[in-house]
């Protein structure tokens, strides 16, 4: 196990945030939060990093207490990355050069390794050479979003959180972000922290979906578990289900027939549903 909680609560001038959280985040994995807005999310998101200084419970990283200053305050855990959903919340250097050099300048890294460094990181999220001298907060959405990510990875974070990364983005940039991010994920053998409303994303990338309500975690779940077998659950929450697995049941419904997919990814349930389409001629 890597990251612990163990009945983590918070408040926030005497009302609850986050309520008696219990759950594991296991490394390698790429697991989605979701919940409508006021669930926690964005809490439970900085527990994990160690921006709220005080709360009730235990948080451990790997069989360890979080890290604490002498007053006893959570400190903000370096190896956890975290990708807010307003790139220009983060985003403060004058160029992009200087942007993706900050965090390792503060390392003490040096410049030759911090030139090497960034000229990696560039390509790993569809970046040119040629967007360095340019203002981060004159880019597009698109682009500052990628620089805020380049700026966050270049640390190689073990963890990295991402709060609504396609949000703004049209239905082809979100595609190549979320593919990037993953392409990213597998080839480090990182863990990502998605948090997102895009149930066709969470449903797509996942393997693992934490729900959230009203500051408490309903469940969590293996993303297959969860959308392919507690449709009612997600359906009762107020959740919509991603197009895909509708259409799933749509077609069983059609066919008078449950049809089982292999996974929740698009890619799956389409495989099974349309040979039953074309030999129905629905």
């Amino acid at each position: 196990m890597a990251y612990q909680l163990n009945g983590v609560s918070v408040h926030y001038e005497g009302k609850p945030a986050l309520r008696a959280v219990n759950c594991t985040l296991q490394e390698g994995k790429w697991i989605s939060v979701i919940g409508h807005t006021g669930a926690g999310k964005s809490t439970f998101a900085k527990v994990l990093k160690g921006l709220i200084p005080f709360l009730e419970g235990e948080y451990m990283i790997r069989e360890q207490p979080a890290p604490r200053d002498a007053k006893g305050k959570l400190k903000a855990i370096p190896e956890i990355g975290f990708v807010f959903q307003y790139p220009e919340h983060q985003l403060f250097e004058t160029t992009v050069e200087k942007e993706l050099a900050f965090a390792l300048k503060q390392q003490g890294t040096s410049t030759r390794e911090i030139k090497e460094a960034i000229h990696a990181i560039l390509p790993a999220v569809g970046l040119s050479p040629d967007i360095l001298p340019l203002v981060p907060l004159r880019l597009s959405g698109g682009y500052r979003r990628r620089v805020a990510i380049a700026s966050v990875l270049i640390s190689d974070p073990k963890l990295l959180i991402v709060d609504e990364p396609t949000a703004g983005l049209d239905p082809l940039g979100a595609i190549s972000m979320l593919r990037m991010l993953k392409q990213w994920q597998r080839q480090n053998g990182r863990t990502v922290l998605l948090i997102s409303h895009q149930m066709e994303d969470v449903a797509e990338y996942s393997d693992e979906v934490m729900v959230f309500r009203a500051g408490q975690l309903i469940g969590h779940f293996g993303a297959d578990e969860l959308f392919l077998e507690q449709n009612e659950l997600l359906e009762r929450l107020g959740f919509s289900l991603p197009e895909p697995v509708q259409m799933l049941k749509l077609i069983g419904q059609l066919a008078g027939q449950k049809i089982e997919a292999a996974s929740c990814r698009e890619s799956d349930i389409f495989e099974k549903i349309m040979p039953i389409w074309n030999k129905r001629g629905f």
